[in-house]
């Protein structure tokens, strides 16, 4: 899980989450869990269908910057009503998805192993290992 409740409280105070989540009578003056696993949920999923294609999942640990673009998607899921295209919200959602798209294709390194590619094969003595001999073109044996 890249967004968690304790993750969205600590980056945007629990009083906007209220906001986001608290806006259907009757109004409790507290977080919505119900909606903001909701938003949670949809935000971690879509992050994990941007990586599932280069990265073996669950990622361990999960970068910071990563839980940062789950909060900000998260709290884009869980708005309500219109949003203008210029909106601080929907912005930091497109640029989010902007970055799962790099991360995606390699442009962005997660670090760690992209799924389908070996580790190096780890000897006892971690040397290099050379062969001696010819590995030309040339001759006839090739």
């Amino acid at each position: 899980m890249f967004a968690t409740v304790e993750a969205m409280k600590s980056k945007f105070g629990e009083k906007e989450l209220i906001e986001l989540t608290d806006n259907e009578a009757p109004y409790q003056d507290e977080i919505n869990l119900d909606k903001l696993n909701a938003a949670l949920s949809e935000a971690n999923s879509e992050i994990e269908g941007y990586l599932a294609a280069r990265y073996a999942l669950p990622l361990q640990p999960v970068p910071p910057f990563l839980q940062s673009i789950a909060c900000h998607m998260t709290r884009f899921h869980a708005s309500t009503g219109a949003m203008s295209d210029n909106d601080p919200i929907k912005t930091r959602y497109d640029n989010a998805i902007k970055t799962l798209k790099e991360i995606s294709k390699g442009l962005i390194a997660l670090g760690g192993t992209p799924t389908g590619e070996a580790a190096p094969v780890k000897t006892a003595s971690n040397n290099v290992m050379m062969t001696i001999g010819r590995h030309d073109w040339g001759g006839r044996g090739w």
